[in-house]
Formats: structure tokens, C-alpha cells, sequence
């Protein structure tokens, strides 16, 4: 626990995901605060799940008064005035129990006439004193000094919810971005230089700036143009930067440089075996590179492959390290890149005897989260 000018506790990812589960299963509400792009509303997402509960997301940065609390209806005979609810907010039929979680997005954003129905909701699950669908409430938002146009959020709506900071945990969100098919490269390369995950604190007045979401994206883009065939450093840079900023980019461009240049030793040495290339004369940075394309690559390769033969991959990698007398610092940042106990286990990687020694050996001493 550490002190802020919010008086709010901070905490990790595994812990924050543990908070939400617990609040959520309590019937509670519960309010995230971080900066951007740490993943609050994933973790969000991946708390409902585990419950086993459906999610409505609802942004309130983009509603008003009348959005929440909905319209009179005049069609109704009557003296009595009743309200139609957006179709937004999950309905309560009735002799149901509720089963949806709202995500209340963006809360620092909220227009203060949101403040009543807000409150009506966190605090009797209804809106104009009609039941909703409402298990529990999450309200997320962003840090006031990000310079996200943060308004007051007024202390009626947190007091009724636990409320926390979220602080980034660069081996925490590495854990999740294994399986979750951010690329190796992109891992390496911020493995190499954790700073490079996420901004400054100190924001400046820039209009990109690194963050665990951007490297997500710009994943996605990098595999998107391997196969719309764009591979020259200056396309792959620029689309990497329109993420990340240049600064990050252009740090990455090297690490795609030293990539392409050793893809078909790698190719060669995983897939047949053979390696016409001296390892030994690379640089330290260019071996850790190589080291990672090549996990990569075996990786990509016993994944794809159903065959009783798929093995063959990860004992050809195996006799790399042995033959080369790869640094073991260097093996264990590229089999940790590419690879955790759990992938072993559902891909039943365990069976290659000779992989699965090395690479339990390489970790003992090493601490894993489950």
C-alpha cells in the first residue's frame, strides 16, 4: 500500500481481478481509477466472466439525464406519469434473479445531471423505482492528472462503492499478454526495457505515448501487415509509432531490424534442423533477438502442427542452445518470452521430454505466478 493525494489504496492487477470478483459475487459496487490503457475495463471483463454473468457496458461520458432515467411515456391512460427505460439498461423480469454486472465506463466524465439516476442505480439497483438488472455495479475511470477532462465525481456516487487505484505491473500484464497472442517481438522488446510499456507519470503535453493497450494494438497491426505483406523496416515502424509514439517506435524499429535479418536462419534452424550462420559472432542485443525469433518460431510451429512428428520443433531449439552454448540469461528471456507452464500443460508440451527438462530446469529459481 502506498500514500497518494487520493487517499485511495493501490493495487495490482491480480489483485484488482481478485476485487472484482469478490464484490462482484457480493452484490457490491466497486470503482476502478488508473491510467489509460492499464486495462481496467479487461480486467473488468474477465471478472463477469468468472462469475458467470453477463456484462452491460454503458459509457458516461456520452449520456445525459434523460439517457439514464429514459422518457414519459404519453400514450399511457392514466394520471400517473411512467417513464420508458433505455433499452441499454438490462430489464428485470419478473420472478428473475439478476445476472448482469454494469459497467459504468469513464465515471470521471459523467455530466454532474447523471449524478441522481446514478445514485438510484449503485444504491437500489432501480431507476424511477423500477427494478433492473443489476447483479453489481463497476465504475472505472481515468487519473485526474492524465489531462482526460476529468469533471468532480461527486462523493455521493463513491461512497457507495470500494474504491481503488490501479498500478501497473509490467511481469502481471507480461503473464497475460502470452496468452492472449500479443507478438513475441513486441514481449522481447519490452522485456528488454520495461520502461518502454507504459508512459512518464509526469504527463506532458504529447499526443502518443506508450501503454500496455497501445503495444496490444500495435501486436495486432504487426501481425495484420506480415500478412498483407509489409515487411520494410520504415512501413513497420511507422505503423508501430501511430500506437506507441515515435520514441518507442523507432526503439522497436531496431529490434524488427536485427528480426528480419536473422528470419531465415531461424526458419532454417527450426524447421530443418540446420543453420548456416555463426551465432557466436552476434552482439548481445542481436543474440537476445535471435534467441526470441527462434522461440517464436518453434513455438508458432508445435502450436500449428497435429502431427505425432510436432515435437521435433522444440528438440531442434533444444539442441540450438546446447550446440551454440547460448548464455543461459539469453535462453531464459527467450523460452519466458514464448512460453509459461500453463501453455505446456493445455498443449500437452510436456510430453517432449527434452524440452520439457530444459526449459523446468532454466526455471527453477524463478518465481511464476498461477
Amino acid at each position: 500500500m502506498s500514500l497518494n493525494s487520493l487517499n485511495l489504496q493501490e493495487i495490482n492487477q491480480e489483485q484488482a481481478l481478485n476485487l472484482l470478483t469478490f464484490f462482484i459475487r457480493s452484490n457490491k459496487n466497486i470503482t476502478l481509477f488508473g491510467r489509460a490503457g492499464t486495462g481496467k475495463t479487461e480486467m473488468a471483463l474477465q471478472a463477469v466472466q468468472a462469475c458467470n454473468l453477463k456484462l452491460s457496458y454503458i459509457n458516461l461520458s456520452v449520456v445525459d439525464r434523460s439517457d439514464i432515467m429514459g422518457y414519459p411515456s404519453i400514450h399511457e391512460q392514466g394520471d400517473v406519469i411512467t417513464f420508458k427505460s433505455p433499452h441499454y439498461l438490462p430489464k428485470l423480469l419478473e420472478n428473475q434473479q439478476p445476472d448482469t454486472v454494469i459497467l459504468f465506463d469513464e465515471v470521471d466524465k459523467c455530466a454532474p445531471e447523471i449524478t441522481a439516476p446514478l445514485l438510484e442505480i449503485l444504491q437500489f439497483r432501480k431507476i424511477n423505482g423500477v427494478p433492473i438488472n443489476a447483479h453489481a455495479c463497476i465504475l472505472t475511470g481515468n487519473l485526474p492528472n492524465e489531462r482526460t477532462y476529468n469533471n468532480t465525481i461527486s462523493s455521493a456516487i463513491l461512497d457507495r462503492s470500494a474504491k481503488y487505484i490501479l498500478n501497473f505491473d509490467f511481469e502481471q500484464w507480461l503473464d497475460w499478454a502470452k496468452v492472449n497472442n500479443v507478438h513475441d517481438l513486441i514481449l522481447g522488446f519490452l522485456k528488454s526495457d520495461p520502461s518502454f510499456t507504459i508512459g512518464k507519470e509526469e504527463y506532458e503535453t504529447t499526443y502518443a505515448s506508450p501503454s500496455p493497450r497501445g503495444w496490444t494494438l500495435a501486436s495486432q497491426a504487426l501481425i495484420s501487415a506480415k500478412e498483407n505483406k509489409i515487411v520494410d523496416i520504415d512501413s513497420i515502424t511507422q505503423i508501430i509509432s501511430g500506437y506507441v509514439g515515435n520514441e518507442a517506435g523507432m526503439r522497436f524499429s531496431t529490434w524488427y531490424c536485427y528480426w528480419k535479418q536473422y528470419e531465415p536462419y531461424v526458419h532454417s534452424l527450426i524447421e530443418r534442423g540446420n543453420m548456416s550462420f555463426n551465432f557466436a559472432d552476434l552482439m548481445p542485443t542481436e543474440k537476445v533477438v535471435f534467441v526470441i525469433a527462434a522461440c517464436y518460431h518453434a513455438k508458432q510451429k508445435v502450436f500449428s502442427d497435429k502431427s505425432k512428428n510436432r515435437f521435433i520443433y522444440l528438440e531442434r531449439l533444444c539442441d540450438f542452445f546446447n550446440d551454440y552454448k547460448v548464455d543461459t540469461e539469453v535462453q531464459v528471456i527467450g523460452l519466458h518470452t514464448s512460453f509459461n507452464f500453463d501453455q505446456i500443460k493445455t498443449q500437452k508440451l510436456y510430453q517432449c521430454k527434452v524440452f520439457f527438462d530444459h526449459f523446468t530446469k532454466l526455471s527453477e529459481g524463478i518465481s511464476f505466478r498461477k
